[in-house]
């Protein structure tokens, strides 16, 4: 009976390898021809990953005892695009296409040979706009004015009938396909609804970048977060942050919200979200970062019920950390000892403007930063005129570190230097030093006119304020 149970386990064991397997063929007629052909998905690191590749051939094989992530893949004759590929599930991985300068044709898998149909039908639609846009470029060249407006008028109404047609073709499809990738890719793609045509005659535009802004995901399928392991998703959401950095509006920040809000069907897609948005609004090193808009989005996610212990645990930190020295809010005082041997503190370091720069003497950013403000003229011309001081301030506990840069020809003679000699910055948390240098303007009662002021707003700040 033992013997038995063993057997029994071993073929349940192998009957499960064998549901992993995949398998999959292409047969490639009439294509240019390549040194290399490989297989691409788009990985956890949010980038093009290589998974397979080989030698040009007219033929390719892929095979693995584990099946595929669902969803959406690239087949590249070195880098031009051949084929792509949509896995739905682990399971049903086994099927085979050909692949020629026309048509690419599959076996064993409906999903994508409708999924090359579907493209396909969309390359027709396509087709039809551009040649409208042709006949208009023709008419610019040869109709007088008083007959372009009519011609106009009448493509205007065309494109709009293209338009209505392409969207019904597209849902007809994802209803055709319920609960499948392709479902979940032409979903993202459908345009989003166009603003009224009065907003287009707005000089500010404020009315059509708002319009858009607040219909940007309408179509996305946030229940399925199986798309959010496609390059299509991934360039849909670095579109929309594109978006909020171009578009300085009140409205963002609730527009960002909504984002949010919409993808709390499904829990995957929101931790998804989030954090991919996290990286680019949130992170010290993304040239997108925009404080106010993150501390809003934790803040959100801070409220949301089912949020796991272990995010609400770090966004409570990162909140803590971020969620201070704001516009118009004065920075704690601290102590320091100057390079002259002086202990003072830095509320009592008087300047009608000072840049707080907090720093590492030794930190390689810190170097470079320092070396480019010391060419400054703007800066050092507010300097030698008394309206401005640079105040540097070391916050570590090595006195080494602090006597070296003091006495070295890197400290900068037209500046003032401290050393917060207690620590008090870091073991008090006064501000986010996770990254430096880490600069504020300020005024004479230290108040912030500008937190974590960047290298290259120096100038036109102090412009601005006349301080040159």
């Amino acid at each position: 009976m033992k013997r038995i149970s063993i057997l029994f386990l071993t073929a349940i064991f192998s009957l499960g390898l064998l549901q992993a397997q995949t398998e999959i063929k292409w047969q490639f007629r009439n294509i240019v021809h390549a040194d290399s052909l490989k297989i691409q998905a788009f990985g956890k690191d949010h980038k093009m990953t290589t998974i397979y590749a080989q030698p040009y051939a007219a033929s390719m094989e892929y095979k693995s005892k584990t099946s595929l992530e669902p969803g959406l893949y690239w087949v590249l004759g070195d880098s031009n695009l051949v084929d792509a590929f949509l896995i739905s599930s682990s399971k049903g991985q086994k099927f085979s296409a050909v692949v020629d300068s026309s048509k690419i044709t599959y076996t064993g898998s409906t999903e994508n040979q409708r999924y090359h149909e579907y493209i396909d039908e969309l390359q027709n639609y396509d087709n039809m706009m551009a040649k409208l846009n042709t006949e208009f470029q023709q008419a610019q060249a040869s109709l007088p004015q008083y007959m372009l407006q009519v011609f106009v008028d009448s493509l205007t109404a065309r494109a709009n009938r293209i338009s209505k047609d392409k969207e019904a073709y597209q849902r007809k499809v994802m209803a055709e396909n319920p609960g499948t990738m392709l479902a979940s890719v032409i979903a993202t793609g459908i345009e989003p609804p166009q603003p009224p045509k009065e907003y287009y005659q707005d000089p500010s535009q404020k009315k059509l970048k708002k319009f858009f802004m607040e219909h940007y995901f309408d179509n996305f399928p946030w229940e399925d977060p199986r798309i959010l392991n496609t390059a299509i998703a991934e360039n849909k959401i670095k579109g929309f942050c594109n978006y909020i950095y171009q578009f300085d509006m009140p409205e963002l920040d609730t527009c960002i919200i909504k984002v949010l809000e919409a993808a709390t069907v499904n829990e995957t897609s929101l931790y998804e979200i989030f954090d991919r948005m996290e990286k680019i609004l949130g992170s010290n090193v993304s040239p997108y970062k925009m404080e106010n808009s993150y501390i809003k989005m934790l803040r959100y996610m801070l409220s949301y019920k089912k949020l796991e212990t272990a995010r609400k645990t770090r966004y409570e930190h990162e909140l803590s950390i971020i969620d201070k020295n704001h516009q118009g809010d004065i920075l704690p005082d601290f102590r320091i000892v100057m390079s002259n041997g002086d202990t003072t503190t830095f509320h009592q370091v008087q300047s009608d403007y000072m840049l707080l720069y907090l720093q590492h003497p030794t930190c390689p950013t810190c170097r470079e930063v320092r070396g480019r403000m010391a060419n400054f003229p703007a800066l050092n011309s507010a300097i030698a005129k008394g309206n401005l001081k640079v105040l540097t301030v070391y916050f570590e506990d090595d006195a080494n570190v602090w006597r070296n840069f003091i006495h070295s020809s890197e400290a900068n003679p037209s500046y003032l230097h401290g050393w917060n000699f207690d620590q008090t910055i870091e073991e008090n948390h006064l501000f986010d030093t996770r990254t430096i240098p880490f600069m504020f303007l300020i005024d004479k009662d230290k108040r912030v006119i500008r937190k974590d002021i960047l290298v290259n707003e120096i100038e036109d700040y102090i412009k601005k304020l006349h301080l040159d």
